[in-house]
């Protein structure tokens, strides 16, 4: 007669106890918080220190020369005196031309010459609306596509200061354009003593800084940006 061990028991014939795992132990649990503050203190010294350069990069922009060379102007609409700044620089003869870039559709050039104390000649010779764009991805997709109908490859950006670096990180994903030069116009209610930001200067320039992150990111990973329609032109100014 033959007998069959039962795999359940051992030599002895007696049962085993199914092994069990031992709980992660204080140390182990110490480790992984330190890992844990190490990780989240690294993640906030990067952007801490990210911040400080924003802020740097944002009051040295606002104080950089136009390029007298450049071939026109680039407008982008949303902050006081952008385009008072714009048309000086299309007066002071630094570009040929100038596009004033996301509009509202029931501003017509008449009424931006008068805001602004221009003569509307130079509206009618010199200067370019286009109503589509809605956001800063909408400018750049515009702008280039202005400047590539021209032939332009040389432009100046105008735009508020806290605005800039992200506008300059979209202008420079447009095809074919050689420089950009910045002028800042700078917002003196958002800066204190010293080149310091005010407390509503610090929300709104945090809350820019995190846009430029995201602007950044999008890149880095290949995001398709939402430009405007391909059928979308630049708006022909209103002669009357």
């Amino acid at each position: 007669m033959s007998v069959v061990a039962d795999p359940r028991f051992g030599s002895s014939g007696l049962r085993k106890e199914p092994e069990r795992k031992r709980a992660p132990g204080p140390r182990f649990r110490l480790r992984k918080r330190l890992a844990f503050l190490l990780l989240a203190a690294g993640v906030s010294g990067y952007l801490l220190g990210g911040f400080w350069r924003f802020t740097e990069e944002v009051d040295r922009l606002a104080n950089l020369a136009p390029d007298p060379d450049a071939d026109a102007i680039v407008v982008l609409t949303g902050g006081a005196m952008r385009i008072d700044y714009g048309l000086d620089l299309l007066r002071s003869g630094h570009g040929r031309r100038l596009l004033i870039s996301g509009v509202h559709p029931g501003t017509s050039a008449s009424t931006l010459a008068r805001l602004s104390g221009t003569d509307k000649a130079w509206f009618d010779c010199c200067v370019d609306i286009d109503y589509v764009a809605a956001d800063t991805i909408g400018n750049a997709a515009m702008a280039g596509r202005w400047a590539e109908k021209r032939g332009y490859r040389d432009l100046i950006l105008v735009t508020s200061d806290y605005h800039m670096p992200r506008s300059m990180v979209e202008f420079d994903r447009i095809p074919g354009i050689r420089s950009i030069t910045p002028v800042a116009v700078r917002r003196a209610d958002l800066w204190g003593r010293e080149s310091l930001p005010t407390s509503s200067g610090l929300r709104l320039l945090i809350t820019e800084y995190g846009k430029l992150i995201a602007t950044r990111m999008r890149g880095v990973f290949g995001l398709a940006q939402q430009e405007p329609e391909a059928a979308a032109t630049v708006a022909s100014l209103d002669r009357g």
